[in-house]
């Protein structure tokens, strides 16, 4: 299992589950320098970016991005895939085709979590289902031509109505049909919604593409109650060979957060 933290692209200012402080390039630096095996880029508007700059930093700090986080496409803009908006359904979708765009470029995957929207502002089920699953595979098309893998994202209910667990995830998933969508599962959102983790993980098996960490209270692991053994174990039973990535508050301080979840994550995997 690799290492892996969030932090914010040239374009984003300040995410709110983003860690390290500094400039990009500071960023970069200071994440290989902890440890850390690879960085996932939030982005806003890849359009506005300089991509050679961005893959030449992370490639001299030797990063690798495993996905491109697309949580302020709605945080920060309001954009959503599920809405009775068509004109944001439309601004949404090409936003995320110009960070699917960016992905491939640099060879990453992207996540798609609250900025898929929500069923309630369309109408009641089936209809708004059948309208994500038809949204999200054309998105899932467009991502599959240019060899971009799409990670759902599972939020609890609190965030969104619909794909609250693996198991949604996975009959979500099968309804879309795609080859290049999976699941992403945050321990956070998992410890709210899954019964029990562990079978939340054995429940995603194959279709677990990458696992986001933060402890129960969302901040970094061990300052809440979740109980790791178990987890560690069982992603080691799976097979699981991606990235366990911080997102996180970013407290008491980023860099803080950061040098806390790095050191937990060397004691799991040393022991």
């Amino acid at each position: 299992m690799k290492k892996g933290v969030v932090i914010c692209g040239p374009d984003v200012r300040r995410g709110p589950l983003a860690l390290i402080s500094g400039t990009f390039e500071e960023k970069a630096h200071k994440a290989a320098l902890l440890g850390f095996d690879g960085i996932e880029l939030m982005v806003r508007d890849p359009a506005g970016l300089d991509w050679p700059h961005v893959q030449a930093t992370l490639q001299a700090a030797g990063l690798e991005v495993p996905q491109i986080v697309t949580g302020e496409l709605y945080g920060a803009d309001g954009l959503c895939l599920v809405t009775a908006d068509n004109d944001l359904y439309r601004r949404a979708e090409a936003r995320l085709h110009s960070v699917i765009d960016l992905a491939a470029y640099l060879g990453a995957m992207i996540n798609l979590g609250r900025t898929r929207g929500r069923l309630d502002l369309i109408g009641k089920m089936p209809e708004a289902w059948e309208i994500a699953v038809e949204r999200l595979r054309k998105l899932g098309e467009y991502a599959f031509e240019k060899q971009v893998k799409i990670t759902l994202e599972p939020l609890n209910r609190y965030e969104s109505d619909f794909i609250l667990s693996a198991e949604e995830g996975l009959r979500f998933i099968q309804a879309v049909n795609l080859d290049n969508l999976g699941l992403m599962l945050d321990l956070f959102h998992m410890n709210i919604e899954e019964p029990v983790i562990e079978d939340g993980l054995r429940t995603a098996g194959d279709r677990l593409w990458h696992v986001h960490i933060a402890d129960s209270n969302r901040r970094y692991p061990g300052s809440g109650h979740i109980q790791y053994d178990g987890i560690f174990a069982t992603l080691r039973d799976m097979g699981y060979q991606g990235y366990i990535s911080a997102e996180l508050f970013s407290l008491p301080d980023p860099d803080t957060a950061a040098q806390k979840t790095i050191e937990f994550l060397l004691r799991k995997e040393n022991g």
